[in-house]
């Protein structure tokens, strides 16, 4: 059994949180509190601005979304 990555966990909060918000008013904040890790947690996983992470994501929700129809 594989266990979740700390990367995977702070992934799968943007997900949980783009279920009920919109995307682009999830803060870091938001996301780190969602799943109890700290600010510098999530910087130190995503070097890359927040923006990118949620354009990427998103596009992985659309694809997700697209294949399942």
């Amino acid at each position: 059994m594989k266990r979740k990555t700390t990367k995977d966990i702070l992934a799968e909060s943007f997900l949980e949180l783009a279920m009920s918000k919109r995307i682009d008013k999830i803060t870091i904040t938001d996301i780190t509190s969602n799943c109890g890790m700290s600010q510098p947690t999530f910087y130190n996983h995503f070097k890359v601005s927040l923006r990118c992470i949620i354009r990427t994501r998103k596009k992985i929700c659309t694809g997700l979304s697209s294949s399942l129809n």
